[in-house]
């Protein structure tokens, strides 16, 4: 199976089916090949303020349990700068409506939550942005999960390699209207550059661990610059082929990454992720949204507004838990790929191409173990860089990060 047919010849082993005509393809290149995009800092207006409880979307009924001004949280970094305007601005709903129309074709079932009904509130899970540290602290301090049978959606079902598993967790489909109406919703959200580091290495030592619990080869993970090359592939026919992430049963899989616009979960966008949507096809409120940059003082924020005692052990500083990928030769693998990425990639340049930290593979492996074949990385759409930006756009203009 081939993602773009670039006169490769096919492997015995790889079905010659071409996901992407070569119509699709000239169209993806003249499109991008010579980026002619607005600068990213002109667009302050739909940064985020962040850590500062507001009515961000929603429900139409939703409203807002809690109300604070629009101050910027103290001294930032240049990474978190922008934190004195709205996410609600008009171009940013937009945004958040497109991403909310995308869920409910390719992820109906909704983003995961926790529900703390003990503070009245939702945590949104945006992965790879602490979001474990937060699950943990809201189990231990409240008994919150998103295992919660209360809220769980028993029906909710994952297909991989070793067949149906039920995952039992709460989603924003699941939500009653009772929760989406009166609790507070909450989320964080990190630097895009380190948040991808984070999920590369989490998608391709887990999910997409290229045939590594089938036994099969190569090994290796494909490289950064392959990545993106996959996330536009798969964005681009989700976004022209409405029908592109539907299986043959008329269902979505998760699983398999052949119909999945973001690859893997971990690689969707928080804006994506904060636009799940409820059971009536309503992308969910957002009420508070802290960065991962200020964790431990917008965490405190957040739990004065949600009037949580000062004495409370839910207060404790969160500790960051950052795992590493516990296949050895593949650890060496990601992480060079991750240094390139921020050494190279990010500053505008080729990463390197040869050995084997860095060569190129020929195919991945789907979550039912067919192999796939790739295209080699190439600057002919354009710089990596501006392409990743283009990727997590909606990102960088609404929640206030820079580009740098």
């Amino acid at each position: 199976m081939r993602l773009l047919d670039q006169g490769v010849t096919l492997t015995s082993d790889v079905e010659s089916t071409i996901l992407l005509d070569e119509s699709t393809t000239a169209g993806r290149r003249d499109a991008t090949k010579t980026p002619n995009r607005p600068t990213f800092g002109l667009f302050v207006s739909c940064a985020v303020v962040i850590g500062v409880v507001m009515a961000v979307s929603g429900h139409s009924n939703s409203p807002t349990p809690v109300h604070s001004s629009a101050a910027v949280l103290g001294d930032r970094s240049p990474l978190t700068a922008r934190a004195g305007t709205f996410m609600h601005s008009k171009s940013c709903e937009w945004r958040l409506d497109r991403a909310a129309q995308e869920n409910i074709r390719c992820n109906p079932r909704g983003t995961d939550v926790v529900v703390v009904d003990a503070l009245r509130a939702v945590y949104v899970d945006v992965t790879k942005a602490a979001s474990e540290s937060i699950r943990d602290r809201l189990e231990e301090a409240f008994g919150a999960s998103w295992n919660d049978p209360k809220y769980a959606d028993q029906s909710v079902y994952d297909v991989g390699p070793h067949g149906k598993i039920k995952t039992r967790r709460s989603t924003t489909a699941s939500l009653p209207d009772e929760v989406l109406s009166n609790y507070t919703f909450f989320t964080f959200v990190r630097d895009p550059i380190e948040r991808f580091a984070s999920a590369y290495r989490q998608t391709f030592c887990r999910s997409m661990c290229q045939g590594c619990e089938a036994g099969k080869t190569p090994t290796r993970p494909p490289t950064i610059e392959q990545t993106i090359d996959l996330l536009e592939i798969m964005r681009e026919k989700s976004a022209s082929d409405a029908t592109f992430c539907l299986l043959k049963d008329g269902s979505t899989n998760e699983w398999n990454f052949l119909n999945n616009p973001w690859l893997d979960e971990h690689l969707q966008s928080a804006v994506f992720r904060m636009s799940g949507v409820t059971r009536h096809g309503k992308k969910i409120p957002i009420h508070f949204i802290g960065r991962v940059e200020s964790l431990n003082e917008d965490w405190t924020r957040l739990l004065d507004q949600l009037s949580v005692s000062a004495k409370h052990g839910a207060r404790a500083p969160l500790e960051r838990i950052d795992h590493m990928c516990d296949i050895v030769e593949r650890e060496n693998q990601l992480k060079a790929q991750i240094e390139a990425f921020r050494n190279y990639t990010i500053e505008g340049k080729r990463a390197p191409q040869k050995g084997d930290l860095y060569e190129p593979v020929r195919v991945v492996y789907d979550g039912v173990g067919r192999a796939v074949q790739i295209p080699e990385p190439s600057t002919d759409r354009g710089i990596y860089v501006d392409r990743f930006h283009t990727l997590y756009e909606d990102d960088y203009r609404c929640l206030g990060y820079d580009e740098k």
